[in-house]
């Protein structure tokens, strides 16, 4: 039967599906030993961006690669980033538990604003590693200019990041499919937001190098001086 062939729209969509399972399952657990979470999470981001594009060459041997070359980078980037959050985090965590009533609610609020907000200059700086190549400060301050390039978007992608937390800690008979797509769904649909500004920001980057259009092989787009917009050295 057609429906059957591998070029079918329904095998095409089966076979994609199976992809966000089995990035979700990847990520997951190599979230578990918590700091190779930042690899895992980029190179989610990786494979996710090279489906959308159509330019994917096998769901795991593109993941692991991705994993393997980002791994010093982000496990770094995913350190600073817990630093920074666990501090407004942990007080919080410890107002709501032992201070809950003598502690103004305007304090809990301001608390709630820094969590969001490093949530928020972080939202895309996991994405731009994974697909540019530049130091670790260079990265950082990459994926906060694009996250302030876009806030409707950077809030999305926190919006849908977060919804799968609270639908399990809500909805437990969730669970399933949580594990199936928690990460690899909305991660997806993060990347269909940004593709296009990525490109921009490719050619950009190639149009520098003397480079007339973006390589396949070469996934790192920035040399290690390279930074964001018309900036290309440090």
């Amino acid at each position: 039967m057609k429906i059957f062939n591998p070029d079918s729209p329904f095998m095409v969509v089966l076979s994609r599906i199976a992809d966000l399972i089995l990035i979700n399952l990847f990520t997951l657990i190599l979230c578990i030993p918590v700091f190779t979470a930042g690899a895992a999470i980029t190179a989610g981001y990786y494979t996710l961006l090279k489906i959308r594009r159509d330019e994917d060459s096998g769901t795991t041997k593109l993941y692991f690669k991705s994993f393997k070359e980002n791994f010093k980078q982000a496990t770094v980037i995913w350190l600073i980033f817990l630093a920074i959050m666990g501090i407004p985090a942990y007080i919080l965590a410890v107002v709501n538990s032992n201070y809950a009533e003598v502690v103004p609610t305007a304090a809990k609020v301001l608390l709630g604003g820094a969590i969001l907000l490093v949530a928020f200059f972080f939202s895309m700086v996991f994405p731009v590693l994974s697909r540019f190549g530049n130091t670790i400060p260079g990265t950082i301050k990459t994926g906060i200019i694009v996250s302030v390039s876009n806030p409707p978007r950077s809030f999305l992608i926190i919006v849908m990041t977060v919804a799968p937390f609270y639908l399990c800690y809500n909805f437990l008979q969730l669970l399933p499919i949580i594990l199936m797509f928690g990460y690899s769904l909305p991660a997806f649909l993060s990347v269909c937001l940004y593709n296009k500004q990525f490109l921009k920001m490719e050619e950009k980057a190639n149009e520098a190098a003397g480079i007339p259009k973006p390589g396949s092989e070469d996934e790192h787009i920035f040399s290690d001086e390279q930074t964001f917009g018309d900036e290309h050295t440090k």
